[in-house]
């Protein structure tokens, strides 16, 4: 029963066009939005859906087994699935990307987390948990909200607070929980206004014991030297990846919008107002690509993002200022589509808020989205300020946000 499985890649292969192939999936995804926002998580039918086409598996290593794929092919797929159902998008584009970096670990972790290569990996990088040593590893103890996705996840990789035998802390990192444990459970928390279908629940562990190759010590990692296999996920840097990932979704739900307000402006009327439709307004028109406008600006900052990890980082180290730059880019993106959303929301009119409404819930879901912290646009616009005038940076995880010399 505890024999390690090789990896078998016949099973569920990655997708090969995975932007080709999540278009497909839209209407699977929208005909199941409803139901996946009243259940708050996304749906066993969708989950399914995407496991058989192979897109859990896009972001997997080459050395096990995977394509290789660039970071904007999963920006891209990302939100194009969020076009159908942006909670489901959400919660699939943190699934399938830490699962991506758990089978591009050492075979000592992989082997073990990824089993058949099936399994799907949840993680809350906060380290509000801890990790106290005991024989043969650690006792993690913490509770982690906004797990999103954990519902469909066999692992979560959560932030901990290493500490020595005297319960003081002496490190950071990441744990490996199994969520089928006895000592690891999901608590049903999450009720909000909007992205309900990403499920974003509590993990819970009391005293759930962790071996030590599950534990990652970030003092370790800093240590590490690129292995002899090394391909080019591993030369991503990490401080990015996640302001990326919550972004990709919100492209997708504002260009849903768009399409619907665009379908209906020739034919819906503008009642005491003297135009046959909306689309004979010019001021309608105009704020209609004012909002295209705004998501195509959206897209540019984040190809310019996503370009620096895809190509340049390929090349040499980023910067901490370049760094600084993308944090500033995905948090303008964000503005730049939540002002779309609002603006087409307006266009749209109140039938727009009626619950039988797509737009609605398309709203809501770009609403709560666009103010996740790691993407909130006044404090990424201040980090960039600070990096241009050469003052200290008000990231946590971006300390030095110096230009290179």
């Amino acid at each position: 029963m505890n024999a390690v499985l090789p990896i078998d890649t016949a099973l569920t292969a990655p997708a090969s066009d995975p932007v080709g192939t999540a278009r497909t999936l839209v209407p699977l995804l929208a005909r199941l939005a409803e139901t996946a926002e009243r259940e708050r998580r996304a749906s066993a039918e969708a989950i399914q859906a995407l496991r058989d086409a192979g897109l859990t598996k896009m972001m997997f290593a080459r050395r096990a087994g995977g394509p290789g794929h660039k970071l904007i092919t999963h920006v891209e797929t990302v939100a194009a699935l969020a076009r159908g159902c942006p909670g489901t998008a959400w919660a699939f584009g943190l699934l399938s990307g830490v699962t991506g970096s758990a089978s591009a670990m050492p075979p000592v972790i992989r082997d073990r987390v990824l089993r058949t290569g099936n399994e799907l990996v949840v993680s809350v990088a906060a380290q509000i948990g801890t990790a106290r040593p005991v024989d043969g590893g650690f006792v993690v103890d913490g509770s982690w909200g906004y797990a999103s996705g954990c519902l469909h996840a066999d692992w979560a990789l959560n932030g901990v607070r290493i500490l020595d035998g005297d319960g003081q802390p002496v490190d950071a990192g990441f744990a490996f929980l199994p969520l089928a444990g006895p000592d690891v459970s999901i608590h049903d928390t999450w009720f909000t206004a909007g992205l309900c279908a990403s499920g974003s629940n509590t993990v819970v562990a009391r005293n759930a014991f962790v071996p030590t190759p599950l534990v990652l010590r970030f003092s370790a990692l800093r240590g590490s030297r690129p292995q002899a296999d090394m391909e080019p996920r591993d030369r991503w840097p990490v401080e990015p990846l996640f302001p990326l990932g919550v972004l990709s979704p919100m492209l997708g739900a504002a260009e849903a919008m768009l399409e619907i307000v665009g379908t209906h402006l020739p034919q819906r009327p503008t009642i005491g107002w003297k135009y046959t439709n909306q689309a004979d307004s010019q001021t309608f028109v105009g704020q209609f690509g004012e909002a295209a406008l705004e998501i195509d600006s959206a897209w540019l900052h984040v190809r310019r993002a996503v370009g620096m990890i895809d190509e340049t980082a390929q090349t040499r180290l980023l910067s901490g200022h370049e760094k600084a730059r993308i944090q500033a880019d995905c948090g303008y993106a964000m503005r730049q589509l939540r002002r779309a959303g609002e603006r087409l929301m307006e266009i749209a009119g109140p039938g727009a808020f009626a619950s039988s409404s797509p737009l609605q819930r398309l709203w809501r879901d770009l609403s709560v989205g666009s103010r996740h912290t790691a993407l909130n646009t006044m404090l990424s616009s201040e980090l960039y300020g600070r990096a241009l005038l050469g003052q200290p940076s008000n990231l946590a995880l971006l300390p030095d946000i110096r230009a290179a010399a």
